[in-house]
């Protein structure tokens, strides 16, 4: 029977940069802001091969792939964050004057993105059994800064979950709960 102590809501926190024991490496980066919250879902995309006799119709249908992906706002426009998980993005500090800062975004071709170990974590939750880890994870990052009336800047973060061929189990795209647990 279902129990209404099971329905779970509220705003959530993405951390990108996991050690295998679920504490944060050095350098992660943690999105503790957000508006219209986190979302978590898989893609899987399949092969379904069709016959001269049965038209468009698919006569089976065979897995050939699944990711994971993050989609989140956070009002936090602070760009050293962006500098860490994004190969084209570099933090400029004036060489005379420490406090004249830029950061340059190019647009060349060719950048692998970085993958690390993520969590997506309730607000206020301190029990791993409700965490969600991605295994391998990359940040895919477009700016979308608005400057508009009765609204604030944000910035849109989508996270991709790759299986990870390194682990056990091999081809690992995320783990509901404790990543600490063991069989």
């Amino acid at each position: 029977m279902s129990d209404v102590n099971d329905i779970y809501a509220g705003p959530g926190i993405f951390v990108w940069g996991i050690n295998s024991n679920g504490t944060e490496e050095a350098g992660a980066i943690t999105i503790d802001l957000t508006q219209g919250g986190i979302r978590f879902f898989t893609e899987t995309t399949y092969f379904e091969p069709t016959t001269d006799q049965t038209g468009t119709a698919p006569v089976k249908s065979i897995k050939t792939g699944t990711v994971g992906r993050v989609e989140l706002a956070t009002p936090d426009m602070k760009f050293d964050k962006v500098v860490s998980f994004n190969p084209d993005a570099s933090k400029v500090v004036d060489g005379t004057t420490s406090s004249k800062i830029k950061y340059q975004i190019t647009g060349l071709a060719g950048r692998e993105l970085p993958r690390k170990r993520a969590v997506i974590k309730p607000q206020g939750i301190t029990d791993p059994n409700r965490y969600i880890y991605l295994e391998a994870c990359s940040i895919k990052f477009d700016v979308d800064a608005r400057f508009q009336l009765d609204a604030n800047q944000t910035m849109t973060i989508n996270g991709l979950a790759y299986p990870s061929l390194e682990a056990t189990p091999k081809g690992l795209l995320y783990t509901w709960g404790d990543i600490t647990a063991t069989a």
